[in-house]
């Protein structure tokens, strides 16, 4: 979080107390001479040029409005191109940043904001010297340009904002304060002179559409309603990318109606809240009717949808698809209450650091025992066969980031209670985070007093300011079996054996025994083979429960031809969990659920 940035949008239109730009002359062409004169490649010095003339042009005196306007419209791509070029080295990094990426962010948000804030001061001074004016009979084309500079610089100013919040999201910040202030500011300015049908071309929007006032306002808004903490960072970026055609389907209006979900009031520095929350009406207040956007991802979620675009069929997984239909839905009340806590816990990262765990530290083939999948591995539980580990795909080239991530998913991590609730933890992670702790990743969580590891689900992350990184896991299932399951294609073959869990029965919760597996491989309706040791079963994934970009979780019904009846039902009733000795099994041992599941095999 960068104190600079929250100083400056909190403070009102500085003094111009600088004389002078002083690295580049304050006309058009000059400009973009020097523009022309700045080399790309070398990226540290051409940010500081340009960090130094945003701050002058802020701040500089004797630069007529419409001019700084051009000056800024010159310096644009350059920095554009820079925040691109800057943005590799703290982009897809783990969740809190080390201190050189956390700088390199810094900088980053700072040309944004710079640029931003110089795009409000032109459109606060011009409005103000609009108002000032008594046009006569004459001055009708003056007219016309300086509200044409209102609308120009409201546009740009709330475009720049609206890409310091994806940023901020994109990185799991909380959103700087005194910024919603100053989209509110701009937007109202804007509704002042009726100009929120104003339109303007960015060549810097992927898909080419001319958005109005309103428009660039509402992405900021649907950001902020999109539940990116829940995201991962190229799911996150997708929906900023997406947002430009998706806002045509959001309405604001002043007055509220039924058929509102979201309401703004821009007299506080806050994000949009759902209507429901909404204590009290004030004239401040603007209303957000998505009845026709929560209709398109209706159909986006339907076997034969009709696009918008091309790039929603390519951009958009089922798991996004369903994600962003849940966010345009009125909240459903929490299920059960967070109670503060302190304690410890132990945590597991990913399918492998979980299969790892939940067998007993033992590597995939000692599971499976199938000899011919044994390879030379370079870490404890992880085959160097491509094959194997397929529920983790890194091409040779990249064969550095998979040892690396191999050692992030075997380790064990120590991290703090924050609260807890029936259905999960939120835990606090102090330090460097691993670069495999996202948002839909499977994990395993072991109480420090316990030797069970439970599986369950990272649902959200978040940084905060000096406490490091909080994120929510939901429990899936207080414990699992480490197995290993493959595809049985219809030609008779056999995919390679991938590593999977299974989970058991909940009665009290009508939940049938469930297995994990990876997300690529496997499909509702897929006929599978689950291997533990030398045993094998053939079974059919039924319902898809769960689907994140690591792994999904299916019910299943089994496929096995055994010997005798008997046999059948007793294997049946054991996955059910109706077998009396099952039941006092687990009193005893609850580690042991499956054991008797696989001595029946």
């Amino acid at each position: 979080m960068n104190l600079n940035i929250i100083k400056l949008l909190n403070a009102e239109l500085p003094p111009e107390e600088v004389t002078h730009l002083s690295l580049v002359g304050a006309t058009k062409s000059e400009m973009q001479t020097w523009v022309a004169s700045l080399s790309m490649l070398n990226v540290g010095e051409t940010a500081k040029q340009l960090y130094i003339t945003l701050q002058e042009l802020l701040a500089v005196e004797d630069i007529p409005d419409p001019v700084r306007y051009e000056l800024m419209e010159v310096l644009r791509p350059a920095i554009y191109t820079i925040i691109e070029s800057l943005s590799k080295h703290y982009i897809n990094q783990n969740v809190l940043l080390d201190q050189r990426a956390e700088r390199i962010a810094g900088l980053a948000q700072q040309l944004r904001v710079y640029s931003a804030m110089v795009y409000r001061g032109i459109a606060l001074r011009t409005a103000e010297n609009y108002q000032a004016q008594n046009f006569g009979l004459f001055a009708i084309g003056k007219k016309k340009s300086m509200l044409q500079l209102i609308g120009q610089a409201t546009h740009r100013g709330l475009t720049e904002f609206f890409r310091l919040l994806a940023e901020s999201k994109l990185l799991y910040l909380p959103i700087y304060k005194g910024m919603w202030l100053r989209l509110h500011e701009l937007f109202n300015l804007a509704e002042q002179f009726d100009l929120g049908s104003f339109s303007l071309r960015d060549e810097n929007q992927i898909y080419g559409k001319a958005l109005t006032i309103q428009q660039a306002y509402l992405r900021s808004i649907f950001m902020s309603t999109c539940n990116t903490n829940k995201l991962r960072q190229a799911e996150i970026k997708k929906i900023s990318q997406l947002s430009e055609i998706w806002v045509d389907l959001l309405k604001i209006s002043a007055a509220p109606s039924q058929e509102d979900l979201f309401l703004v009031d821009t007299a506080i520095d806050a994000p949009p809240m759902y209507i429901t929350e909404l204590k009290e009406i004030t004239p401040e207040m603007f209303y957000i009717d998505a009845r026709p956007l929560l209709a398109h991802f209706e159909n986006l979620n339907t076997n034969d949808p009709e696009l918008l675009n091309p790039a929603e069929e390519t951009l958009l997984s089922a798991t996004l698809k369903l994600h962003l239909l849940h966010t345009l839905k009125p909240p459903m009340e929490r299920s059960s209450e967070r109670h503060p806590r302190k304690g410890t816990v132990y945590l597991s990262l990913g399918l492998i650091g979980t299969h790892y765990q939940t067998s007993g530290q033992q590597n995939f083939e000692t599971v499976i025992q199938n000899q011919q999948l044994t390879a030379n591995t370079p870490h404890p539980g992880i085959s160097n066969t491509f094959q194997i580990d397929s529920d983790v795909i890194y091409t040779a080239q990249e064969e550095q980031i998979r040892q690396n991530a191999t050692r992030e998913y075997l380790e064990s991590y120590e991290c703090q209670i924050v609260n807890i609730s029936m259905g999960g933890y939120c835990i606090r992670w102090q330090g460097t985070t691993p670069s495999v702790l996202r948002s839909g990743e499977l994990i395993a969580v072991r109480e420090h007093n316990s030797s069970t590891w439970s599986i369950g689900l990272i649902r959200w992350v978040q940084q905060h300011l000096h406490t490091g990184a909080e994120f929510g896991v939901e429990i899936l299932s207080q414990q699992g079996k480490a197995c290993g399951a493959r595809v049985i294609r219809q030609d008779g073959y056999s995919s390679e054996y991938m590593r999977t869990l299974l989970l058991p029965e909940v009665k009290e919760q009508n939940r049938a025994t469930t297995i994990i597996t990876p997300t690529l491989a496997f499909r509702s309706g897929h006929k599978i083979s689950i291997r533990l040791g030398s045993e094998e079963v053939r079974a059919q994934l039924t319902r898809e429960l769960v689907i994140t970009q690591s792994f999904s979780q299916f019910e299943f019904v089994l496929l096995q031809s055994l010997k005798d009846e008997q046999t059948k039902s007793n294997l049946l009733a054991t996955l059910a969990g109706q077998k009396a000795e099952q039941k006092k099994a687990a009193k005893s041992n609850a580690q042991d659920e499956f054991d008797e599941v696989w001595n029946t095999l």
